[in-house]
């Protein structure tokens, strides 16, 4: 899986620290994050790596193509998510247009081939302001697999895959899917990104 060199991940924090200077009213959501990740890619100078951004590609396809220096693809999909106790809470795609077929909504999740870079954010309040603190989560595309039965609870239906990975289906949402991650059961992830 492709990952970020120390220069790029050290341009990308730049680049938050100036985001913050000039809006003070939130965090960085993730279009914003998929822009800044291509401008760090291109920041490291060692490699001769090229990459390519669609935008805003949140409903099915790679938000970004990174054609490393031995010519191997990497197509990654950008989501942001927030940090909640021992887990990570991301938001995907909308599935209305099948109609709240679940058959149909779990093949077309477990066709996604797109691995992520989860960069969820948290924020610590003290009494000199808020500071915001990011992270990078390298995620592998088998993580999100679907593996079990949907059961439905009141408003939504939800399922586990046998990663432990919770899933669920908003109806009233478009369909949206959610998906709240264990922490445990990602392994490669960056330092703390504070500010």
């Amino acid at each position: 899986m492709y990952k970020l060199t120390d220069i790029m991940i050290q341009n990308f924090e730049n680049d938050l620290k100036k985001f913050h200077e000039l809006f003070r009213g939130g965090r960085c959501e993730a279009w914003q994050l998929e822009e800044l990740i291509v401008k760090a890619i291109k920041s490291d100078y060692s490699k001769s790596e090229r990459v390519t951004w669609k935008g805003r590609g949140h409903d099915t396809d790679k938000d970004v193509q990174i054609i490393d220096n031995n010519g191997k693809i990497n197509d990654i999909q950008i989501k942001s998510g927030k940090i909640m106790k021992e887990k990570i809470i991301v938001s995907g795609h909308r599935t209305g247009r099948f109609n709240g077929n679940l058959s149909e909504i779990t093949n077309f999740l477990n066709s996604n081939k797109y691995d992520s870079f989860i960069i969820p954010y948290r924020i610590n309040s003290d009494n000199y302001g808020n500071k915001f603190i990011y992270r990078i989560f390298y995620v592998n595309a088998e993580i999100f697999k679907i593996d079990k039965e949907w059961k439905y609870d009141g408003n939504k239906y939800i399922t586990y895959n046998s990663k432990g990975l919770k899933i669920l289906l908003v109806p009233k949402m478009s369909w949206q899917v959610w998906w709240e991650i264990p922490l445990s059961i990602i392994n490669e992830k960056t330092r703390e990104i504070i500010i």
